[in-house]
């Protein structure tokens, strides 16, 4: 019999056939979005929340060192290409969503129109994807905050401390079933990047004792030693191309593709803002430039200022003893807090559908089932998290696996795999999705 006031996603789950893709429509998506009372949130909120997905992790600590290794010249031309190539995945991902029609949409609502003998690897690819990403922000908080908080009085603390206390408010948050709500903590993430923009370049700019990059501490640099060098600093290397071999700058890749990943939350955007069809786009250009400009800034005047020699945690590069510098790592630990539940919606969404995909539609064992499948998938997700973050130290474990594997498949592969499934007809855009598929491989 017919499903009807269910969504296509379920439908599909019931039917096991993967429907044609509709004409693309303003008017069917957006009247489906206020069927299911969705679509009302406001196109700035979206932005913010798109942004500090894309801000809110260790790409921003991380981008300076993989420029370092690139040279300024090449490095923000890689800046410019993985983000023009992750804002057109984007982009391809919300024109297949609306194509397809189905609401809410998600990757796997997408993926079953597309490529439905997939689907279990696409929801498993986000689902792990996120998950790791969700743990590495508990591990930056580890990093951070412990040697923060000593530093301005609070002795005692531990590692363990940090990462809890960040569980506790992060795993609260991450109870929310949508996005929207957290419109207020990105608008809090958006200051903390420009507080962190702003301090790298006030150390560039070398304004004041307090703010000499090349002092061993804030101490030295009053009392007049080793200040006053010409950046960088020690006489390191700062170079348009520093390649030092392409095995190198392999390594580094990752880092720039990681820093660019958002995808997992453009579906639930699409899903929440009113008038998808005029506002995702703008949404999706906005947050990428901001961005952009965010990840090319700091850089730049973070290689500009320690050159070959900037850490792979470009904050761990300054002066310690300086208040503003662990301001910065405080409030970037708080960044971090705020940035776990945007992977928390998008890797339960896809453990909820593998789940689905296993056991059945939820609508059909009753109106609790989806409530419950929700809290279960919580209960579980969550504290595995704090159990990865307490047990591993090494952030670069988290980023290496993730960054290699489940960011080239979000940002690359699954965009342009599915707009050309889903829009067969000859196109530019239908050439640019072939031409992510091929950057992938």
């Amino acid at each position: 019999p017919p499903v009807h006031s269910h969504s296509r996603r379920e439908a599909l789950l019931v039917t096991n056939e993967p429907p044609t893709p509709t004409i693309d429509t303003a008017q069917n998506f957006e009247a489906a979005q206020q069927a299911l009372g969705l679509g009302f949130a406001s196109p700035v909120a979206g932005a913010l929340v798109l942004a500090n997905t894309l801000l809110g992790g260790s790409g921003m600590l991380g981008i300076p060192h993989a420029l370092s290794v690139a040279g300024y010249g090449l490095g923000l031309v890689l800046i410019v290409c993985f983000g023009s190539f992750s804002a057109i995945g984007s982009h391809l991902l919300q024109c297949s969503a609306r194509r397809i029609g189905g609401v809410p949409c998600s990757f796997y609502s997408v993926a079953s129109a597309t490529i439905p003998r997939w689907t279990w690897l696409v929801d498993g690819a986000v689902a792990v994807k996120c998950f790791g990403v969700g743990c590495s922000y508990l591990i930056i908080v580890g990093d951070l905050a412990p040697d923060s908080l000593r530093f301005f009085g609070a002795h005692g603390v531990r590692r363990w401390h940090t990462v809890t206390g960040a569980f506790l408010v992060a795993g609260a948050l991450a109870c929310m079933k949508n996005l929207n709500a957290l419109r207020y903590t990105a608008v809090a993430s958006i200051l903390i990047v420009f507080w962190t923009c702003t301090l790298i370049a006030l150390f560039f700019a070398n304004v004041g004792d307090s703010f000499d990059p090349c002092a061993a501490s804030v101490a030295l640099a009053f009392a007049g030693n080793i200040a006053g060098q010409h950046l960088p600093c020690k006489g390191a290397d700062f170079e348009p191309v520093a390649v030092p071999s392409l095995l190198k700058l392999g390594k580094v890749l990752p880092v720039f593709i990681f820093g660019f990943t958002c995808q997992q939350n453009v579906f639930t955007i699409c899903n929440e803002v009113r008038r998808p069809t005029q506002n995702m786009d703008r949404i999706i250009f906005v947050a990428y430039v901001f961005a952009g400009f965010g990840f090319a800034i700091t850089a730049f005047l973070g290689y500009a200022t320690y050159g070959d020699m900037v850490k792979s945690d470009v904050l761990k590069g300054y002066p310690q003893d300086s208040v503003a510098v662990q301001l910065a790592r405080f409030f970037f630990a708080v960044l971090a807090t705020f940035s776990y539940p945007l992977q928390a919606h998008p890797s339960r969404a896809s453990i909820m559908a593998l789940w689905s995909l296993a056991a059945g539609p939820a609508h059909l064992q009753g109106p609790s089932a989806e409530r419950r499948r929700f809290w279960l998938v919580t209960a579980v997700w969550a504290p595995l998290s704090l159990v990865v973050a307490l047990t591993v130290t090494d952030l670069g474990i988290v980023l290496g696996v993730v960054g290699a594997t489940g960011s080239t498949m979000v940002s690359y592969i699954l965009p342009g795999l599915t707009y050309r499934k889903a829009f067969l007809q000859p196109s530019m855009k239908r050439t640019l999705a072939g031409l992510q598929l091929f950057s992938a491989a």
